[in-house]
């Protein structure tokens, strides 16, 4: 009897030896940091793959209806009217990377906007980072709510009017 109560002792004192070495909470919260990290990463992947396939989709699909509709957008936006130190802009589109907001101006460079830029907000220091595109300066918020609308209809995304100055 008294073997067992030693053997069961140190089974006891073994068991809280092993649970008392565990992880401490530091080492926790670095563990789903890196695992929030990685399955952003996969996310920003699985996205930059399907923009992908769809860019490669629209651009081998193109068609004379594709092009005439381009021509009319270009006419269209003469419409619009572009202030050199208007006071709002249409924000388009935010990314985590510069160089993605950079490929998506370049998706509109054929568009001839007079000013399609990007703005960096945020704080490197807290890893929060944004590249805003935005387009254009109006003169007022209707007239870029106005081309807001049309181009949201067209990529099929929102859209955000900023007062820039």
């Amino acid at each position: 009897m008294k073997n067992i109560g030693v053997k069961l002792l140190f089974v006891v004192l073994g068991f809280t030896i092993i649970t008392a070495c565990g992880e401490t909470e530091e080492e926790r919260r670095a563990k789903e940091r890196a695992r929030m990290d990685s399955l952003r990463q996969v996310q920003q992947q699985q996205i930059a793959e399907e923009m992908a396939r769809l860019e490669e989709e629209n651009t081998s699909d193109a068609t004379d209806e594709d092009e005439a509709t381009t021509e009319a957008m270009s006419e269209n936006n003469m419409a619009y009217s572009f202030v050199e130190n208007g006071e709002y802009a249409v924000q388009v589109g935010a990314f985590r990377s510069e160089d993605k907001a950079k490929g998506y101006i370049a998706k509109w460079s054929d568009r001839n906007y007079p000013s399609v830029y990007t703005v960096k907000i945020g704080e490197e220091e807290y890893g929060d980072v944004w590249f805003r595109v935005r387009v254009g300066f109006f003169g007022s918020k209707e007239e870029a709510a106005k081309l807001g609308a049309e181009l949201a209809e067209e990529i099929n995304s929102g859209y955000w009017v900023s007062k820039v100055r």
